[in-house]
Order: C-alpha cells, then structure tokens, then sequence
C-alpha cells in the first residue's frame, strides 16, 4: 500500500506534536488511522502504534465537531461549542483551497476568487460565501461527489465516515442558500463550480480577463453609477457650488445557464480514476462558449446582456468612414471620440478577422499600417487588443444586405461588469432513447446562473460598419 506523506512523518519517528500539526481535517486524520490499521494487519498495536492512534483519532474528533459546527453557524472553541467566527470559518475554507492549488484542481486565479467574496459584502453575503466555500472546497466532498458520479445509485455505500460528514455539512449549507433543497441535484465541488473554473488563465474567454466580474448569493447584483461629481477651484471664503452627480442604481440579474453532459455506462466504467477530471474539463469547454456569446451580443431576456447589445444604437456607436467596409484609420476615430477619464485603462476587442483585416492595412509608401497587432500580446493604436470571437467579423460584412455590423469595441471594461451567483447544481439523470429505453447512458445535468450588463455607457465606443442593400 502506498503511504501517504503524512503517515510517513509518524513512520520516520518524527515528534507526534509534530507530526499531527500536518492534520488539517478529519478526512486527514481518518486517512493516517486507515493506513495504520492496514499496516498492522491480524495483530495487536503495539504501545507506540496506539499511543499514535489515540492522538490522531482524538484531533479527528474535534475537527469532526468544528467542522459539522460550523456549517450551522458555530465552531468549536476552548468551552466547547461557541458563536461563529468569520476567521474560523474562513481559514478551514482557505485550507481547502490551499489543497486544491497543491493539487492543481484550482488556479490561483480561482483561489483568489473566492478569497476576495468571503471577504466582500454585507456580513451575511460573507458569511454565507464563507459556509460555502468551506463545505463545497473539502476534498472529502469532492470525492464523495465522484462516488455518486461513477455510481449514482449505489455509491453512497462506498462513503467513509469523513465524506459522509461531508456531505452532511453542505446540505445544511445548500438549504440555508435556498438552492433548491429537496431536488435531485447536488450543489458541486468548489473544483467543479463554473464561475471558478472560468477564472482560469488558459480560458479563450477574453471578456472575463478584462472585466469586473463579481459574486453574488442573491438572485441580481445592485451596482451603482455616475456620471461623476463637479470640480471646481475655490477662492477664499467662496461658498461652493453643488457638486453632487446623480448616482444611478443598475442591477444586474443572474440568468439560469445549463450544461447537459452525456457519457454511456463504458466510459464510466474505464475511466472511473480521473472521471470527475474529465468531467470538469467538458463542463468549462461548453461554459466558456455560451457564456462568451452571451456576454458579447447576449439579449438580456432570459440572458445575459452582451456588450454590443447594450451599446448598439446609444451615442457610443461610432460609424466608419469607409463606403460600408472598414478603413485603416477606424482604430483612432473610436480613441479619439471616448472620453480622457476612461481613456488610461481602455483596450479594443474584435474578432481576428478584424484584426487580420486590420493587418493586411499599408500606408501609402507600403510599410504596415498597425505593425505593433503582429506582436505578442497584440496591441492596437497603442492600446491592448483582444480577440473575441463571437463580435462579428469585419471580413464577415455583406454590402447587398442592410444591416448594422459592429466589428470593433474600444473601452475601460471594468465598466461591464460579469455576476456569477456562487453555487452550481450537478444532478445525474439516466439516459433515455426515443421509446423512454434506456440507452445505457447517464446525463450531468450542470445548472448555474450568470449575468452581465454595461454600468456606464460612455466608458465606450463601438465601431459600426452599416450597409444597405
């Protein structure tokens, strides 16, 4: 049997004070109490093998009982069990992520994340994302979790006492999030989530590199924007003018999203070690597609609102110059016409086919027009460029039709703003044919909501190159 670092730290001798300090959960506990009674075998432990026992097993009790405490909103203190604290919770969660970066499951980027919403919010936002994260991140849930995926029907026999403790803790945190409690669907490990995984460095999704993209725990997130305040110099005993901007309050509603992943009884079966892996890598490939659409041209009924959406036909479109075709000086037309208090910050988007076009484009004496987009990373007039291929492409443009087509978008993107509500659902459904038959097939169904909208307008310009038939 493989030993475990941990179990090797008691098997070199080290101090059992020591040792046990690299017990950060039950399930690390249960795990040195399993490895020594497989290395003791049919015989008795002697007295330095059960002195160990009873150290680890009465610290897997305690961090049994902080853990089960605190997903009802206390901890396990010096007197026994006493009122909750932010700190408490919050580092049982961080341990987690730790783990998981270890492991690589979750990014730093991920990490990170999820550090900034336990710490953002009024104190039951944070309170709630902290129970959250501490209970989803356990790595006993996860491969509980992937005991129920591989065997959905049978697979909680198969639990340890730590997963089953596991699971316990995020039912309670899942019914106190109103998520649904009573359905078949399981909320998912903090590794599987989507608004996690997207934050990933290698995701295509260019938006959520360069927007502000939020946490909610509430079905919408209220921002708010202005126009900015009145400056003024002052002499002397001068009385000031009402310098006051009007502030708008824009909330952003999160839409319900859903990934439906297929796979048949043999693919269960002959990749049952790294299934939930496979699994996560199939869910973020078809969560970064539709939520890139989305966020790009996305309606905002029963979606999220897209970008060009919100600044079509608003005084951020800006027209080319060309004769329903795109010319070389449209970069500077949409810099020139966005405003000096975005303009430091600001950078363009485009399918690369309007970055090609944009390329291929020479001055008159030959040399290339925007030599510095062949760089890498790509920049534009200047500024940085970023490829989204959902915006249409400028080469894609049909002067025999009438229509708008907006191939270039320059701004200060933390004024489009992402919410992602943390807590996805996974609920496994059976594969059914045409007949209602089985088909020897089971379906993820992967569930989570996401919205997005522009917060202020002026922050942009869109290029529009329109034709008429």
């Amino acid at each position: 049997m493989t030993r475990s670092k941990r179990w090797q730290q008691f098997e070199d001798g080290d101090e059992f004070e020591f040792a046990l300090t690299a017990l950060r959960s039950a399930g690390h506990c249960e795990e040195v109490l399993h490895t020594l009674h497989e290395s003791a075998g049919p015989r008795e432990l002697d007295e330095r093998e059960q002195q160990l026992w009873d150290a680890v097993k009465e610290r897997g009790e305690r961090f049994q009982r902080a853990e089960i405490a605190a997903a009802r909103g206390y901890v396990d203190g010096p007197s026994g069990i006493g009122h909750r604290t932010a700190n408490e919770v919050r580092s049982a969660a961080l341990r987690h992520m730790d783990h998981h970066v270890n492991t690589g499951a979750l990014s730093p980027e991920g990490a990170e994340i999820i550090d900034g919403v336990m710490g953002s919010g009024s104190y039951m936002e944070r309170t709630m994302s902290q129970r959250w994260a501490m209970a989803t991140g356990n790595p006993a849930y996860e491969s509980a979790f992937a005991k129920i995926l591989i065997n959905p029907q049978r697979g909680h026999m198969l639990w340890t006492p730590a997963e089953q403790r596991a699971v316990q803790i995020v039912h309670e945190v899942r019914a106190a999030m109103s998520l649904g409690a009573g359905t078949g669907a399981e909320l998912v490990p903090l590794t599987l989530d989507p608004t996690i995984l997207l934050t990933n460095a290698g995701t295509a999704n260019s938006l959520r590199k360069v927007s502000r993209v939020v946490q909610t725990s509430s079905g919408q997130w209220k921002g708010v924007s202005s126009s900015g305040a009145t400056s003024e110099w002052l002499a002397e005993a001068t009385e000031a003018a009402d310098g006051s901007p009007p502030l708008d309050d824009i909330p952003i509603p999160v839409w319900k999203a859903a990934v439906d992943v297929v796979w048949s009884y043999e693919i269960e079966q002959d990749s049952a070690g790294d299934f939930l892996k496979q699994v996560r890598t199939v869910s973020q490939d078809a969560v970064d597609n539709m939520t890139a659409l989305a966020y790009t041209t996305g309606t905002g009924t029963a979606q999220p609102k897209g970008f060009v959406t919100a600044l079509a036909g608003t005084t951020s479109e800006i027209n080319t110059t060309g004769t329903e075709a795109m010319v070389a000086t449209d970069p500077f037309a949409l810099q020139n016409a966005l405003g000096a208090r975005f303009s430091a910050n600001a950078s363009f988007q485009s399918h690369i086919g309007t970055a090609n076009a944009l390329r291929a484009f020479e001055t008159s004496n030959g040399a290339l027009y925007w030599p510095e987009l062949r760089n890498n990373p790509p920049a534009l007039a200047g500024k940085p460029w970023h490829e989204n291929s959902h915006m249409k492409s400028s080469t894609a443009v049909n002067p025999a039709v009438t229509a708008n087509n907006y191939v270039l978008a320059y701004g200060d993107w933390k004024h489009f703003v992402i919410v992602d509500q943390i807590g996805a659902l996974f609920e496994i459904i059976p594969g059914l044919g045409a007949n209602r038959r089985p088909t020897a097939q089971r379906h993820g169904f992967l569930t989570f909501r996401t919205g997005s909208d522009v917060t202020m307008k002026e922050a942009f310009r869109l290029l529009d190159i329109p034709t008429t038939a």
